[in-house]
């Protein structure tokens, strides 16, 4: 089993707006959140997941609860409190990019504290996932990075940043953190928006990511859109080509490429620390195929609907 630990909230798309001056316009919502996504996605693919966050009680955590319950992810290690739901109105740009305005000062979400934390996780749980914004906000940021610290020495730990600069106080020191917990990580998934949020615009990446694997992380994957996706195992790099595809949006083509890595390595039997230290490049070239194949899938849809095994089928 693999834990997902992050933000549960919904995302509100545009449907339709009217003419300025009458004041109105439309919106319909999704069920999500980077780790959210990470969640259910590794379930559709057929691996057991299981996700840690707080739930509201209001009508929006009561859908995100039973959606997550529906796609078969185990939900015995969250919570439910009374606070309100995180809501993110999202706007694409004309490539399909997503800019996010957030609702969630205070949301349940981002609420979890280390008195929260499980005294112990279950025998069963292989690896944990963490990233996107619930590691820059507190009191959620520093619980996340306190279970990352005690369960490191026992699991498997991957990390996705999924960087939302609007929701950094401080990019300075949430870029410590991350730096500490790049150390900690045994996988890390990193896109090249992500490293120029955190380093700027002429930040070598190469290098960024050699560092963090002399420091610990044994395969680091930089995925760079359209363009594909860079893989360092052993001080080695290897270049993989994206999969082709119409993009309505890229809402959770991140989260989707994560959620299959993270599947394909564990169904390959390589979600090991002894198995990861040893990895090929040859050997990790079909999951990141698959991988690559499941954000072209997503992207194909509006929002993050993440594939299940039968779209595999469908493509092949």
């Amino acid at each position: 089993m693999i834990l997902v630990c992050g933000e549960a909230l919904i995302d509100f798309f545009p449907a339709a707006f009217e003419p300025e001056r009458s004041g109105s316009c439309s919106f319909h919502g999704r069920v999500g959140g980077s780790p959210y996504n990470v969640a259910y996605g590794l379930a559709r693919l057929g691996v057991k997941s299981a996700f840690f966050s707080c739930f509201s009680d209001d009508l929006f955590g009561s859908k995100l609860r039973r959606f997550l319950a529906d796609e078969g992810v185990d939900l015995t290690l969250s919570r439910t409190i009374a606070r309100p739901t995180t809501l993110a109105f999202v706007q694409t740009a004309a490539d399909g990019s997503p800019q996010y305005a957030f609702l969630g000062e205070h949301a349940a979400d981002r609420m979890l504290s280390t008195d929260m934390l499980p005294a112990h996780l279950p025998d069963e749980i292989q690896a944990l996932s963490f990233g996107s914004f619930s590691l820059a906000v507190e009191p959620c940021g520093t619980a996340y990075e306190a279970l990352m610290l005690r369960e490191a020495p026992k699991r498997v730990i991957a990390l996705d940043p999924n960087v939302r600069p609007r929701l950094v106080a401080d990019m300075n020191i949430y870029r410590r953190r991350l730096e500490g917990m790049m150390c900690l990580s045994d996988i890390v998934k990193v896109s090249t928006e992500d490293l120029r949020e955190l380093y700027g615009a002429t930040a070598n990446f190469f290098d960024i990511a050699g560092r963090w694997q002399q420091e610990g992380a044994k395969l680091v994957v930089v995925t760079d859109g359209a363009s594909g996706a860079h893989v360092l195992l052993r001080g080695e790099w290897a270049f993989f080509a994206a999969e082709g595809t119409t993009v309505i949006d890229t809402v959770g083509a991140g989260d989707s490429f994560h959620s299959a890595l993270l599947a394909g390595l564990h169904q390959a039997g390589y979600l090991t620390c002894e198995a990861l230290s040893s990895l090929s490049h040859k050997a990790i070239a079909p999951v990141i195929s698959r991988a690559s194949i499941a954000a072209s899938i997503t992207c194909s849809r509006q929002g993050a609907d993440l594939p299940r095994l039968s779209d595999f089928q469908r493509r092949a």
